[in-house]
């Protein structure tokens, strides 16, 4: 049996998840507003959904990961829909 991750060396986890980044992709944005839909359908009550992080900035390389900012207002509660 492998290591857990807690018991893993930065090399170790460095190979298990590699980090690269590449041009920016014109199909980042679609892919934000197809999960900012989403979000939008499950959560009741946001105060706001911005797509944040290096692939949200056209003229930087970036990591081929959407990074999604979602503010909840204080007085919400998140769990208000069974799913």
């Amino acid at each position: 049996m492998g290591k857990i991750i807690s018991e893993m060396s930065l090399e170790e986890l460095w190979q298990l998840f590699p980090i690269f980044l590449t041009e920016h992709k014109a199909f980042w944005k679609d892919w934000y507003v197809q999960e900012e839909t989403f979000l939008k359908s499950i959560l009741v009550q946001t105060a706001r959904i911005n797509h944040i992080g290096s692939t949200a900035i056209p003229s930087i390389w970036a990591k081929p990961i959407i990074d999604i900012l979602v503010e909840i207002p204080k007085e919400c509660s998140v769990l208000t829909r069974s799913y």
